[in-house]
């Protein structure tokens, strides 16, 4: 049950980054919806580049 669990919170955090990007929110508005994010600063506006590259 464990696993399961792991998977489904690594699931919802790539959902919740995904939604981020597609509503175009700033690291700050996302440490507003989510004050315990994870992600740095960088690591946030890397993956705003990675995807607005491929797109």
């Amino acid at each position: 049950m464990k696993q399961a669990d792991a998977a489904a919170n690594t699931l919802e955090a790539e959902i919740d980054l995904l939604v981020y990007r597609l509503y175009k929110l700033t690291y700050e508005e996302v440490l507003l919806v989510e004050p315990g994010f994870s992600l740095s600063r960088e690591a946030y506006e890397l993956v705003e580049g990675h995807k607005a590259a491929s797109v």
